[in-house]
């Protein structure tokens, strides 16, 4: 009995190892993948003062002062670029990238005027680019309009 108790618990051990090293596999090529990050570009052709950042196939132009939000630690991490005194966990404000197939939206594609009173930007909206929803909030509804009609979904 001792013999196939110990047999028992070697298996379980092998099968524990096989499947922390499938994990560690999974989190390492996921961790080590440059498309999950947005970037510039250094070679569009974007208005004075303007920049241009592609994520994932869509392209979008954004003002050139703002920076990309490092969200990683945010309850809810997603790709975002936003004004350089925007904190990086808060949700509204500069452009953001979502999956259109999981992006709930209250309102249709568009721009529209948040008049909540609450502390958030005046005016916010997205569109559909690709496989994503961009939205975009700021204070300015010309901004945000300028940003929103700028996406396009690159060739691969």
């Amino acid at each position: 009995m001792t013999v196939m108790q110990g047999s028992r618990a070697a298996r379980q051990r092998v099968v524990s190892a096989v499947g922390a090293a499938l994990v560690l596999a999974v989190l390492t090529g996921c961790a080590g993948s440059d498309d999950s990050r947005s970037a510039v570009v250094p070679d569009a052709s974007a208005p004075d003062g303007w920049k241009t950042i592609e994520y994932r196939g869509v392209q979008v132009e954004i003002p050139s002062g703002w920076t990309r939000s490092d969200g990683e630690n945010c309850e809810f991490p997603f790709e975002r670029w936003t004004p350089p005194t925007q904190p990086a966990c808060k949700p509204d404000g500069g452009v953001a990238f979502y999956v259109s197939a999981t992006f709930d939206p209250l309102y249709g594609p568009g721009v529209r005027h948040d008049d909540t009173g609450k502390d958030v930007p005046a005016w916010a909206g997205y569109v559909y680019a690709g496989d994503y929803a961009v939205y975009a909030a700021d204070d300015d509804r010309d901004l945000v309009q300028q940003v929103l009609s700028s996406a396009d979904a690159t060739a691969d």
